[in-house]
């Protein structure tokens, strides 16, 4: 139930990365006093717990740091509450530990209802992009259905050792691959696609490089064929938005129009200008966008751009916004979680291994996020990561994640 809610609500239900942790916490407490294995040595708190949620607990407390320095309490408050509850999850998760079914049906779940839902809206209702509901607009909607997709393919492995229901679980795991494509295909999202070649590549770090040279090569081709296909089905709208983008960049190396590449590309210029006027306590929640206005109005920035509230960078509009410190925080949420599962990727036990490659694939996926939006700058952001990250985290032992006779040798 906690795996489930935490996955498929998010994406499919107003506000459902709130209800998500709610559940979680409800079912979770429900559970564990009827266990009471929350004094058993195999839930006991680990050196990596601590620092995880060391980092979460950071993250919300700059965030009420700020929003008192700078007056915007309001702003902040969502913020922390998300960082927090997730909290609470992350320790819930470590003492009733959720089974790993119900985590791969959430998701599949959740690419299948994204993908569903997608389509009626782009065919049936004949929306330009799929959107999810507010605040998860088309960029976040489309980059949470492409990460469960990610995140479903990375399952086929924990499927294959389902031995009397392995069927089912691959095709189930194979409707959410689908439905999430395409849910992100549709919803015209080009940032989360620079996800895509780092996870070809964590797949192949993990899989690949066992295989024989023809199963490597089918596996490649077949690859590139999905891609094409999505590119030059003009349903889809990815020949559209990528060609958009190229569009962009040259204007905005030619100077003769801005584009949203080249509006991204100035929001960091203009980012990195305020980060030096004031690198420590930045300009908290409601001071960046006047003070973009500010430098728009000086001419250091190209007009129009003081529109935006966030700097569309995780890592810079953490800077800009919470100060040195909150970047750090975010800076060491990816950090922690990559230290964690990273050495994983090559252990000979499948089921950690389907584990790590997950919990790679979900930071790597939100770093590639980040790189074009901002999405520590929502709750929503906060919530899935810490909460998604945390369903994975439990299921790797501490001796596995740091000692690497775990790990199969090249």
């Amino acid at each position: 139930m906690q795996a489930i809610a935490i996955t498929t609500l998010p994406l499919l239900v107003p506000l459902g990365y709130w209800l998500g942790l709610v559940i979680t916490l409800i079912w979770g407490s429900l559970t564990w006093k009827k266990t009471q294995n929350w004094r058993s040595r195999e839930h006991t708190s680990r050196r990596g717990d601590h620092l995880l949620f060391v980092l979460i607990i950071g993250l919300g407390m700059v965030d009420l740091v700020i929003g008192v320095w700078h007056d915007s309490l309001r702003q902040a408050l969502p913020l922390a509450g998300a960082a927090w509850l997730a909290a609470l999850v992350v320790l819930m998760v470590r003492a009733v530990t959720p089974r790993p079914a119900a985590w791969w049906a959430g998701l599949a779940l959740s690419g299948l209802g994204a993908g569903g839902w997608a389509a009626w809206q782009k065919f049936g209702v004949g929306l330009t992009r799929a959107t999810g509901h507010p605040p998860l607009h088309s960029i976040f909607f489309g980059n949470f259905a492409l990460l469960s997709a990610l995140l479903c393919l990375a399952g086929f492995s924990w499927a294959w050792h389902q031995k009397r229901s392995r069927f089912c679980w691959f095709l189930l795991l194979l409707g959410g691959v689908a439905g999430g494509g395409l849910a992100s295909a549709l919803s015209g999202t080009r940032g989360g696609w620079l996800a895509l070649p780092l996870a070809i590549g964590v797949f192949y770090y993990s899989y690949a490089h066992q295989w024989r040279a023809a199963w490597r090569w089918l596996g490649i081709c077949c690859v590139v064929a999905v891609i094409v296909l999505a590119y030059v089905i003009p349903q889809s709208g990815v020949e559209r938005r990528v060609n958009k983008a190229v569009a962009d960049v040259h204007h905005y190396i030619e100077g003769t129009d801005i584009g949203s590449v080249g509006a991204r590309l100035e929001m960091y210029r203009g980012a990195l200008w305020l980060i030096r006027e004031h690198p420590f306590m930045g300009y908290g929640h409601q001071g960046y966008q006047p003070a973009m206005q500010a430098l728009e109005a000086k001419g250091v920035l190209s007009p129009k751009l003081g529109n935006y509230w966030h700097a569309h960078n995780d890592l810079l509009d953490a800077w800009v916004r919470r100060g040195l410190l909150g970047m750090l925080m975010v800076f060491g949420l990816y950090l922690v979680s990559l230290w964690h599962f990273i050495p994983g990727l090559r252990s000979e036990n499948p089921a950690h291994k389907t584990i790590s490659v997950a919990g790679v694939l979900l930071t790597v996926a939100f770093i590639c996020f980040g790189l074009s939006y901002s999405f520590f700058a929502y709750p929503a952001g906060i919530a899935v990561y810490i909460s998604w990250m945390a369903f994975l985290w439990v299921q790797v032992p501490e001796k596995y994640s740091q000692n690497s006779r775990y790990v199969h040798a090249n």
